[in-house]
Order: structure tokens, then sequence, then C-alpha cells
């Protein structure tokens, strides 16, 4: 689990500081995860967090402020043995007790279904947001109660709150949690309701979503950029899930904030309004850390005393010994012990050949003592159920091959049952070299072997794993959702152990293949056509020698349904010494292009140059003599494993070609002109990199 830093961002509009002014405070939550006690940070901070010490802080802000709402921005419940063992009851009881005004739903308010969820929204007192959440069934909707925005007055201000959830749920849970759970596009449904937001006039409006910050990009996720650019009118946006603290971002006039995860920080945004006016003339917020000193409130201690009772009385029971190490970081570029026991409890419980599981990491390490089920909550956070499918061994390969798209991070999922040998730095589809059974003995290509998953693997991870998505669509593959969650078949496993020996099994030989050497390509090499397509090029450009290269580019697509990594491809224009090699990770995702050109700064120079779809290889440094113009008069992409994956001949030397695809022959172009590739072969493009 990666670790999470506050993110510091300054800004404050600034009005006039001697108008009358209302000061409203929205005190936010996200993320909570159903923490009530203080907890671990990601960064290992202790003490931190938790309902208990923010009840406390709340209800001193509110002492200072009484113009104050509260909020909550979903993922509320789920990730605890105190909120597990009431299916979230205590802290929808906490939030009610709090008064919080509105709760924004998220993701993982579906993990426990949709019964679970509906008694939740018929128990908070509050209002439920989630303006693209829509119930297709024929019974009665469960989420009657959720409204896509609500309205709140105070001192004659009227705020507008929106809620929008994450439009990818369907690609993290199974479809017997969803039943006929919609999720609309964000920015469909703001079409739809901002206008009768506008109706009503308000002073200013707020959009809860539950989609947030990602640190990686350093960037706000693409629906929220979405949304705040189609709609401006949106003063401030909160929002969630990508567990990240952002107390002040702009985005246009927009204020983006942000609170972190488990209570480990309250959000506090103040709006000032002129009170004749109405008129918002200023806006900050600031992410205030919680713990790990504040005083835990009694008050709402004592108001879920019988349910803590019955969470120390689960959680203190004894699973088994454990005679080694479990828990901790995951490793990002080997086996964990927790992945090797999640998978041999799953072999366990449903009798599976193969489990496919990835790591976990986890603030909880234990060594050489008893685990207690709450241990085990803390190691294993998620209700993912188990999922099986029928799968022959080519499928197997398949869904291996697809997956060392994330080799070296703890994405990447061990198949569990068998011994790989793989050349991680091969071809798609060709860098698993073997598989045997654990008896080492090769898979019977007659035989369809019982393949488990977690749920969330198998609704696809979020859209890492589609191609296990898809294989467990096919009818043949008679895929079950076991009504039985990983942690619960753990459960089950170490309890019979009664001694547990962590350890991991060396499922993965990482065999070092050869990128492959520079071949010579001549008339007779045959052509083996991949997703690598040359699709456009220019080769003419008058001048110096410097002005001619920067005239000379070609772009490369990925035509597959792969992400493709371009290491240890080479080019080369024919000639001796014109071919160069990538040498380092270079992904091309399915559907995108890559423009190589000698030398960036001169290329840029051309009108056509600013297009900013595509991304640019530099290989001027690389190349040697390589130039598309009158010395070379062919260009080719070698695979790595020195197999010419696609050319194209033009010029004087088209006659020398002879044994090669007519369609790979282009004419000339004029300056400022290029050639494209169209089903009927190369053409003039009169308009460069427009297509792309």
């Amino acid at each position: 689990m990666k670790k999470i830093s506050f993110i510091l961002f300054i800004f404050t509009i600034v009005g006039f500081a001697g108008a009358k002014s209302v000061d409203i405070t929205i005190l936010h939550t996200t993320d909570l995860h159903g923490n009530v006690f203080p907890t671990t940070d990601y960064d290992g901070s202790e003490g931190v967090g938790g309902l208990f010490q923010l009840a406390t802080v709340i209800e001193r802000l509110r002492g200072e402020n009484p113009n104050t709402l509260l909020v909550d921005n979903g993922d509320t419940f789920q990730g605890t043995l105190f909120s597990y063992s009431n299916r979230g009851n205590s802290i929808i009881k906490c939030l009610n007790f709090l008064g919080y005004n509105i709760w924004n739903l998220g993701n993982h308010e579906f993990d426990w279904g949709i019964d679970a969820l509906a008694e939740n929204l018929k128990q908070f007192s509050g209002a439920v947001l989630n303006a693209n959440l829509h119930w297709t069934g024929s019974a009665t909707s469960p989420f009657k109660k959720i409204k896509p925005f609500v309205i709140e007055k105070i001192k004659g201000i009227k705020i507008a709150f929106i809620g929008l959830n994450h439009p990818d749920i369907p690609f993290w849970s199974r479809n017997f949690l969803l039943e006929n759970t919609v999720l609309e596009d964000p920015v469909q449904a703001m079409f739809r309701v901002m206008p009768e937001v506008i109706l009503q006039k308000p002073d200013a409006i707020i959009l809860l979503m539950h989609s947030g910050y990602d640190e990686e990009t350093h960037s706000l996720e693409t629906k929220i950029k979405e949304v705040v650019e189609i709609f401006p009118d949106i003063d401030v946006v909160i929002g969630g899930h990508t567990h990240t603290a952002v107390p002040t971002l702009m985005f246009g006039k927009t204020l983006y904030t942000q609170a972190a995860y488990h209570g480990i920080a309250l959000g506090e945004l103040q709006l000032i309004f002129d009170d004749e006016t109405r008129e918002l003339i200023q806006k900050k917020a600031v992410v205030i850390p919680i713990g790990p000193n504040e005083e835990q409130s009694k008050k709402i201690r004592e108001l879920v005393k019988s349910e803590l009772e019955c969470t120390e009385a689960i959680g203190t029971q004894t699973v088994c010994f454990v005679e080694g190490v479990i828990g901790g970081e995951a490793p990002e570029d080997m086996e964990s012990p927790v992945q090797t026991l999640i998978s041999e409890a799953i072999v366990d419980s449903v009798n599976a050949d193969v489990v496919f599981h990835g790591a976990f990491s986890s603030c909880c390490v234990i060594s050489n003592k008893e685990m207690t089920v709450s241990d085990l909550y803390k190691i294993i956070l998620y209700e993912n159920r188990i999922v099986t499918a029928e799968l022959t061994p080519d499928e197997i390969t398949y869904l291996i091959d697809s997956m060392l798209e994330w080799w070296g991070t703890p994405s990447f999922n061990y198949p569990y049952g068998l011994k790989v040998k793989i050349d991680v730095d091969g071809l798609p589809g060709e860098r698993v070299l073997s598989i045997r059974d654990k008896n080492n003995k090769p898979l019977d290509p007659e035989k369809k072997y019982t393949v488990a998953f977690n749920s969330y693997v198998a609704a696809s991870g979020g859209k890492e794993f589609m191609p296990v998505r898809a294989a467990l669509s096919k009818k043949s593959s008679r895929t079950k959702d076991v009504p039985l969650t990983t942690r619960e078949s753990v459960l089950n496993f170490l309890k019979k152990q009664k001694v547990y020996k962590p350890h991991i099994e060396n499922i993965i030989e990482h065999v070092k293949g050869d990128i492959g050497r520079f071949v010579p390509v001549t008339q007779n090499t045959a052509l083996n056509p991949g997703s690598l397509q040359l699709i456009e090029f220019a080769f003419m450009h008058p001048g110096s020698r410097s002005e001619e290269q920067s005239g000379e580019w070609f772009v490369i697509k990925n035509i597959g349904k792969e992400v493709i990594n371009l290491k240890g491809y080479s080019i080369s224009d024919g000639d001796e010494g014109g071919r160069f090699r990538i040498k380092k990770d270079v992904k091309l995702a399915p559907g995108e292009p890559l423009l190589f050109c000698n030398n960036s700064e001169q290329f840029q120079k051309h009108a056509y140059a600013g297009n900013p779809y595509i991304r640019f290889f530099e290989y001027g440094k690389l190349a040697g003599r390589l130039n598309l113009g009158n010395r070379g008069d062919e260009l080719m992409i070698i695979d790595p494993h020195g197999r010419l994956a696609d050319q194209v001949v033009y010029g004087p030397r088209r006659k020398l070609w002879k044994n090669w695809p007519a369609e790979s022959k282009a004419p000339n172009h004029k300056v400022g002109e290029s050639l494209i590739k169209t089903e009927g072969g190369w053409e003039v493009n009169e308009d460069p990199l427009s297509g792309w």
C-alpha cells in the first residue's frame, strides 16, 4: 500500500474586508472505513484519526461557529471488525449522534450488498446524495431516500450540495452485490441535475464527489476535471476515494479540498457571504490533523457501548498460533506470505486447482504469537468474495501473460498452484515460456481447471484486469460467485491448522530473455505483423541538415487491445548504421500513437506540431545515421526477436523491394504534407497529424 502524505496548497479568494458578512463553516470527512478507534496512518504515525477523536474536534469547532454543516463523502462503514460485525449500523449511529447533515455514498458502500446498504440508508437521519446512482429493478427501489442534490439554508444563505459517486463501481464489484444498480456517467448526470440546481438560485454550489486527487499523476481524477471544466459555476468540490489530504487546490475559480482517510484529518471549509447581496466573497479550506493526543468523546463511546463489547468478544478470539512472521508491507517484486495464505485457504474452501491473488499491505504484523480475529481483520481488510471459473490451459496462460503488465507491483496476481517460467521483457503473448502444475507436470490441453479469483479482480480490479473479466463472462467458463469471503475462508483454514508457518511458494521463475540483435533486413524478409503499425510519416524538408532532420518524423500506433512495451524494438531505414533500439520502458496503451522525431525542439517549430494528444520520442541521440530523406527510402519496425513487424517503402528505392506488399509502398509528398496509412494504402495528407 502506497504511503499517503498531506498535499499542501494555499489559496484564498479575498473579498473586501469592510462588508457585513455571514461566515458559514462546512466540516467534512471522507473514507472513514469504519474506523472509530485511533489508528496508524500509512506513514506509520500511531494513535491518529478515528471517529472517537473526530467527535471531540467536531464538537469544539461547532461551538466556535454555530453556522456549521457536517458532511461525509463516502466509503463510510466498510473496513473494520467493529463495523462489519453489525453491517455498518454502529457507524450510522455515530453519524446521527454527531448530527451529520449530508452523506454522499462511496464505492465501498456496496461491499455488503444492497440489503445492508438499504438498511443503513433507512437509519441515517440526514440527507443522502448520489446524483448518478439509479435502480432499474422492478422491485421497490432501495434508493428512494437518495437525492441528486439538497439545498441547505443558514442565516438566509442557500447552499446547494450535489452528490456524485465514482462511475467505476461496476469494475470493482460483482453484479450479485450491485443487483439492479446503474452508475451513470458523472458528466451526463450533471447535465440533467445542474439546471434543476440553478433554478433554486443557490448562493453557492458545492459538489461532493467520491473521486479524488491522484498523487501518482499529481492531478485530479479525470471525471472531476471534466465536471469542473463543463460546469464552472461549481464553487467548491469536496473529494475523496484516493485517501489523500488536499487542503486547497484551485481548478479555475473552483476550490478543491479533500480530508484524507480513516478520520486522520478533518476538512474545514469556510465560506463568507456578503450579508446584503448574499454574494460569496471569500472561500478557504484547511485540513486539520486529528490526534494522536486528542481526547476521545465519552458520549459517543457510551452510545455504541454494546457494539464495542460485542466486537471485543469476537476480536479477542484466538485463530491459531503463527510460527513466523506475516503481515506488514507487501513486497513489490515477489510473493508475500499473506498472498500464499489467502490462496491456500481458497484452495481448501473451493477445491480450486489455481488461485490468482495479489499481495496486501497492512500496519499489522504477527510474529511468533497467537493470531486473533481482530489481527486477521487488520491483515485482510476487504470483504472480497470468492469467484471460480473453469478455464483451459490456453486461457490460463493468456491471463498470466496479461497480468505481467503489473509485474513488479503489488497488483500482480501470482497463480498459486502452478510453476511458471516467464520472460517479462518478451512480447505480449509470448512472455509465458512454460506452465506446469503443482506436481511439476505439464497442464493437460484437453482438461479444464478450476481457477479462483477474489471478486475485486474478477470484476476487473478497476479495469486493471479486463482480460479476467472477459474470460469469466464467457458461458464456457461456468463462472460461480461463491457465498464466502476470502477472509472467512482464511479464518476457517487457520482454525483447522492450529499452528501456521508463513511461507511463499516461489511460483514464478523469471528467465531473462535475449531482447534480440540487429539483423539484416532484405527484400526477401517476411513481414510478421503485430499490433504495432506505422501510420504516418514525413521524409522531405529543404534546408540545412538540422532543418532536414526536423522535418523527418514518423508515428507508430498500437492497434491492439493490450498495452505494448516498446523496449527492445528497433527502427531502421535500411542503411548501414541507420537504426536504433529502444532500451527503456516505453508503454503504448491500446489505440495510442507515439511520434518519433530527431529533435523535438526543432520539430515543434512546425505549425502542425502542436497536437497536445501525441507523445514524443526523440531519437536523434540514438539513431546514428537514421535519415528518412534521399539517403534512406524505407522505414522498418523490427521486434525484439529480430522479426519485421511493419515497414513502408518510398522514393527511388521502391522498385528494389519487389517482394514487399504493395500496400507498403508510398508516394512522394510535398513540404508541409505527410503520408498517412489508409485502408487503400498510403496517401498524401495535406494536414499532418490531424487524425490522431
